[in-house]
């Protein structure tokens, strides 16, 4: 799925260690003579107080997290470098005294199904943009939702995620249930009239992407997934019984924050590569890593090909200003899901930004690859020279004046965080449509690469263009641009944060939508941008907001026709304290006439969340 990860701003390092085993329940009685203050000081505070580095989290921000949430960015996610020196109870002594909450662990819901005896077996809804050509657009008999009706959508239920604070479930519908993950590694599976609970699978790490499905001749059903430590897993749909699991790491930088695809026997794992966040750190060895693709077999996990998008070796190139060796080339991290084009037997993919020189031209670059081998078939670079790490800014968009690790001159970081959209336009051709952080739109000829037209749209830049995705139905496609804090991007274009609707033959625009910039006056975290992907119907495009709102547009016009504030309080059917905030990530999943919404991304200043929501029309 995107991610994009955009600039990374809340992170310092990620896991140079495998997958870490699930977390115990704490007395949390131990952490009382545990002098979180001095800890703190002396593990993290050089970074998130005062001067230290902008890629992390201030003081004020870690406070308007969870306890839970931050022990497990030190167990389980992008912090476990730093978590690995501390005892479980100096953890969460720490997260108490940064939030000033007591920690809790994750329960076993209440609202258990009382038969929960699946045979799950039609799939209406999988993977990132709903299919494995990504296009965000639902048919008709699989929405089962019409545009009249969408004025007429009413909150059916929610779920929460305890202690969460950066949401982003993508629900994968198959018959009546859908099955989605956690920030925490929780997959669950859902009935979707209820929202009760039918079986949870706990996985190692956070799982940032969605779900992946494969149905046999037999009618056996399997879900994919992978976590954020490179760990792919089947499990059977029914039960949520593990089949297996196999880690895809060979580099310790590399991490998953997209969705798997599934194809004919194959499952597909894009690996992105964080060495972006690590080169901020001065006595790194910045940079040998590359982002890559594996596929495995599906059946047992076993490797079948891996490409390395970087394909150059990587050597040593210079000294940094404290001594260390620089390598380069490195990097182009594939931070989205791949796109499957069974026709042509191609798996098409976006890259990011170089993380060193000398740069390459495979990065901020589609590329295109044999299903069956991996060989590259084709790439197309939009923007060369783009080498960047985190810290290279200032928080007001000015340059740092000290940063080691810094590529100089460094680039924009306007790499290509969306999985492509293949789609079929009016005159019967298949394209490719994709969009990049420059706040540039795309059309591709699938076959060579080969550019149709070009259009922008937006600044662009490190928080700005589009970030997560593109929803066509091969006539219009609607773009979200972002464009809320854009350095890095064309600053003679003016920010452009809004909705677009694009001809896909052509690029031209035939209607731009922005919504009311005085909603967030006064709101701390309330931002007005479209980041999120967005997801089509038949008339109806909907998009979410950073502001919270997830709305539904003509899709002819652009006129809202349905607004709903998520950033409020809610109970739950699980019994979890939840409340939503931004919108950011995966577009709503739209299936058997029901529309979920993941809502809260505190990433980046924005406004946390931790609850999943249902809607159906009255």
């Amino acid at each position: 799925m995107k991610r994009l990860k955009s600039l990374i701003l809340f992170v310092i390092l990620v896991s140079f260690f495998s997958c870490k085993e699930n977390p115990v329940k704490t007395d949390t009685s131990l952490t009382e003579n545990i002098d979180a203050k001095g800890l703190f000081t002396k593990q993290c505070a050089s970074c998130h107080t005062g001067n230290g580095s902008f890629t992390a989290p201030s003081l004020i921000h870690l406070g308007a997290m969870t306890p839970r949430s931050i022990v497990s960015a030190l167990e389980l996610g992008k912090m476990q470098v730093q978590g690995a020196s501390l005892s479980r109870n100096e953890k969460i002594a720490m997260a108490e005294m940064l939030t000033e909450m007591k920690f809790t662990e994750g329960t076993t819901p209440p609202n258990m199904c009382e038969d929960a005896n699946l045979k799950l077996s039609n799939v209406t809804s999988a993977g990132w943009g709903g299919n494995n050509h990504g296009t965000g657009y639902v048919l008709k008999d699989n929405a089962n939702l019409t545009a009249t009706e969408v004025p007429d959508l009413k909150l059916k239920w929610a779920f929460g995620f305890e202690g969460g604070t950066a949401t982003r479930s993508i629900p994968t519908v198959i018959d009546n249930s859908i099955i989605f993950n956690s920030e925490f590694g929780e997959i669950y599976c859902l009935n979707m009239q209820t929202g009760c609970v039918q079986w949870i699978y706990q996985a190692d790490g956070n799982v940032r992407g969605g779900i992946a499905v494969r149905q046999n001749s037999n009618g056996e059903t399997t879900v994919f997934f992978a976590d954020f430590n490179c760990k792919v897993y089947a499990l059977n749909a029914n039960s949520g019984e593990l089949l297996w699991s196999k880690s895809v790491r060979n580099e310790a930088p590399n991490s998953v924050t997209g969705t798997v695809a599934y194809a004919d026997g194959m499952v597909y794992i894009p690996l992105s590569s964080m060495e972006v966040s690590m080169g901020s750190q001065e006595l790194y060895e910045c940079c040998k890593g590359s982002g890559m693709v594996v596929a495995v077999n599906a059946e047992n996990g076993n490797e079948v090909w891996r490409h390395r998008v970087v394909q150059e070796e990587s050597t040593a190139q210079t000294k940094s200003s404290t001594g260390v060796t620089k390598y380069g080339p490195s990097g182009a991290p594939v931070w989205s899901s791949p796109t499957v084009d069974e026709k042509r037997g191609l798996l098409y993919i976006g890259t990011g930004e170089n993380n060193s020189y000398p740069t390459t031209n495979s990065s901020d670059a589609l590329q295109a690859l044999n299903l069956k081998t991996g060989e590259l078939v084709w790439t197309y670079q939009a923007t060369s020279g783009d080498a960047y790490v985190t810290g290279t800014f200032n928080e007001d968009g000015t340059k740092m004046e000290t940063c080691a690790n810094c590529p100089d001159p460094t680039g924009p970081d306007v790499d290509f965080g969306m999985a492509p959209v293949l789609t079929t336009n009016q005159k019967g051709l298949d394209v490719l449509i994709v969009g990049q952080k420059s706040g540039e739109a795309y059309s591709l000829d699938p076959e060579t690469g080969q550019p149709i037209w070009k259009k922008r749209l937006g600044r662009g830049g490190a928080l700005g263009g589009i970030h997560w995705g593109i929803a066509t139905d091969g006539k219009v496609a609607y773009v979200p641009i972002s464009d809320w804090f854009a350095f890095g991007g064309d600053s003679s274009y003016p920010a452009s944060p809004g909705l677009y609707a694009l001809d896909v033959m052509s690029g031209e625009v035939l209607w731009k939508s922005v919504p009311d910039f005085s909603l967030c006056e006064g709101k701390p975290g309330c931002i007005t941008a479209n980041s999120a992907a967005p997801t089509l119907i038949d008339g109806v495009v909907f998009a979410g907001n950073i502001d919270g709102h997830i709305r539904a547009h003509d899709a002819a016009t652009g006129n809202v026709i349905w607004d709903y504030n998520t950033a409020q309080d809610y109970e739950t059917v699980n019994g979890v304290k939840a409340h939503g905030g931004s919108i950011d990530g995966p577009g709503p999943v739209i299936a058997n006439g029901m529309v979920f919404v993941s809502s809260g991304y505190g990433k980046f200043g924005q406004m946390g969340g931790n609850v999943l929501l249902a809607f159906e029309a009255e």
